[in-house]
């Protein structure tokens, strides 16, 4: 009995010793995932910005050939 209950007593800590790791898995997933998020509000930001600049050149390019 005192082995089962050993036995029990050592599962037990490596489940917790389990979830401690994948809890800090977790937020460092987390981070990453807010921080790929962000970057890519800015490359998205930055990709609207490039397609209104050229929008606009071949708007005024279009306007060049039609004087």
């Amino acid at each position: 009995m005192h082995a089962q209950l050993k036995s029990l007593e050592q599962q037990l800590d490596e489940l917790i010793s389990l979830a401690r790791n994948l809890r800090g898995e977790n937020l460092t997933l987390r981070q990453k995932l807010l921080l790929a998020e962000n970057e890519k509000q800015k490359l998205e930001k930055k990709i609207n910005l490039a397609t209104s600049k050229l929008e606009n050149m071949l708007h005024r390019h279009d306007e060049k050939e039609q004087s």
